[in-house]
């Protein structure tokens, strides 16, 4: 069994980062998880004509399945420039965050994305270029408890183009608008609910994209 790990997830419109030390068992978990709560709140409403309904059902579905919000923070919205690429941004804003391990491996993901072609393709169609998305950094504490970022963005610019995350924004006006939350998962909890997520997954069959960073 290989038990090399990809340096990021790509499901639907949700692209996980993950740094290297995160098990393959919590790669699967926190992808499974991710899955359900996307199709859950697919199901409540359209993330694109009520996004603040939609996060709410999708963080509900990750509270049912173990995962508890901390820092009393989610949904906040806030708005931001985009000078450059959506990618440098969103590097920028790992790197922003307490672990300044979140920055590299936001570095990671991205390279490993960049070039592969099905995977943009998937993100391009999954967000409506950049419409709606998530990003999602993954760690463990310093207890080793896995914790998770849910930045939900929308990428408002002039125009809408294909492999949106990359393309220089050098003169076409663009923002980004952001909610996001922060949760912690409790393993004992998630464990009562494996049969459960195991049966879900295989009904969902989405779409997964593991990032390589060598990838060839």
């Amino acid at each position: 069994m290989n038990n090399e790990k990809p340096s990021g997830i790509l499901t639907g419109p949700n692209l996980l980062s993950c740094i290297d030390e995160l098990s393959l068992q919590d790669h699967d978990d926190l992808t499974h998880c991710t899955q359900i709560a996307t199709h859950s709140a697919n199901m409540a409403c359209s993330r694109f004509v009520d996004s603040t309904k939609w996060l709410d059902e999708y963080v509900t579905t990750l509270n049912f399945l173990g995962w508890s919000v901390f820092q009393d923070t989610i949904f906040t919205r806030t708005r931001h420039d985009v000078s450059k690429s959506v990618a440098d941004f969103l590097i920028q804003r790992a790197q922003a965050m307490p672990d300044h391990r979140q920055g590299n491996a936001m570095i990671d993901t991205l390279d490993a994305l960049k070039p592969d072609k099905p995977a943009v393709v998937s993100l391009d169609e999954e967000s409506r270029l950049g419409n709606r998305f998530q990003v999602i950094p993954a760690r463990y504490d310093s207890k080793g408890v896995l914790q998770i970022a849910v930045f939900n963005l929308e990428l408002v610019a002039d125009t809408k183009r294909s492999n949106f995350l990359f393309l220089g924004r050098e003169g076409h006006a663009a923002k980004i608008i952001q909610q996001g939350a922060y949760l912690k998962l409790d393993k004992n909890i998630l464990e009562t609910k494996r049969a459960l997520i195991e049966k879900k997954r295989s009904e969902i069959k989405a779409k997964r994209f593991d990032l390589w960073k060598n990838k060839r």
